[in-house]
């Protein structure tokens, strides 16, 4: 199972080149730089897209176990040999987009280090916050602009539901830019590496769920006020509800923190749906 490219954990649909464009990562500084920002613990990670190794080389220097996810399977089956065919080295050839990651990690937990391709990093991201139960700390490479509204607080015009999403299962930290000359080929922005250290959220996940559906809502409408960004799923007891949880009717969704999003979802859950 060591150093060759096994199939069988996940589908791997999505072939086309496209998916599997990706600007190479070239830079060993910044390899390393990525890899120091782990923890020590636990003493294994899940690198996703590896593509021709060069952050997979300073992780195997690092770490006694690296389990590496790739799309590519000509890049899969070429990783090891490309690395020496280390023996604490286990490459996949799969889809993290679509794969099962109860069989990928289910004997963690892993840390996660990955420089994920612009067009679906941010729909593998949304796979990987809620999943404390595998993944204790995420390192990741992402486009400089999904990076900023990981982090974004209150009223930064960034802010969206991604944020509140990783607000909800991590604790974000935007570490270091990475210019386009650190890549084969360049791309034509700016990346950005963040950390997210995951957490078990301190409600219950259904009125998270509300939460963020909520949230989802607004969103669509984010320059109104919430009582019209919120009128289509609160109806005619939006001014009721927020008034309930205390928000400022004259706010917009990116002002709101992530508790003004809980404490609405919950008063939605107390007032009558047609207002009094």
């Amino acid at each position: 199972m060591r150093g060759t490219a096994k199939r069988g954990y996940c589908s791997n649909v999505r072939t086309q080149r496209q998916r599997l464009g990706q600007h190479f990562l070239r830079d060993a500084v910044t390899a390393r730089t990525i890899v120091a920002a782990l923890a020590d613990d636990p003493p294994r990670v899940l690198e996703i897209g590896p593509g021709r190794g060069a952050l997979t080389r300073p992780l195997l220097a690092r770490f006694g176990r690296v389990r590496a996810v790739e799309l590519d399977a000509r890049l899969a089956g070429g990783l090891a040999r490309r690395l020496g065919n280390p023996g604490h080295l286990e490459v996949v050839s799969a889809d993290a987009l679509t794969c099962d990651l109860d069989r990928l990690a289910g004997d963690g937990p892993w840390q996660v280090a990955a420089n994920l391709p612009y067009s679906v990093g941010t729909a593998i991201l949304r796979r990987l916050l809620p999943r404390h139960d595998l993944f204790t700390t995420l390192v990741v490479m992402l486009q400089r602009e999904v990076a900023l509204r990981l982090v974004a607080p209150p009223g930064d015009r960034e802010r969206g539901l991604l944020t509140l999403e990783a607000e909800t299962w991590a604790r974000a930290e935007l570490l270091f830019t990475v210019p386009p000359r650190c890549f084969d080929p360049a791309p034509r922005v700016t990346s950005a590496v963040v950390r997210l250290s995951l957490r078990r959220p301190e409600v219950k996940a259904a009125h998270v769920g509300r939460a963020l559906a909520l949230a989802a809502a607004a969103f669509t409408h984010r320059r109104k006020q919430l009582p019209n960004a919120l009128a289509g799923v609160l109806g005619a007891a939006v001014g009721e509800c927020l008034s309930a949880a205390g928000v400022d009717a004259s706010a917009r969704p990116q002002e709101l923190s992530l508790d003004a999003w809980l404490a609405l979802a919950e008063a939605r859950a107390r007032v009558p749906r047609g207002g009094r």
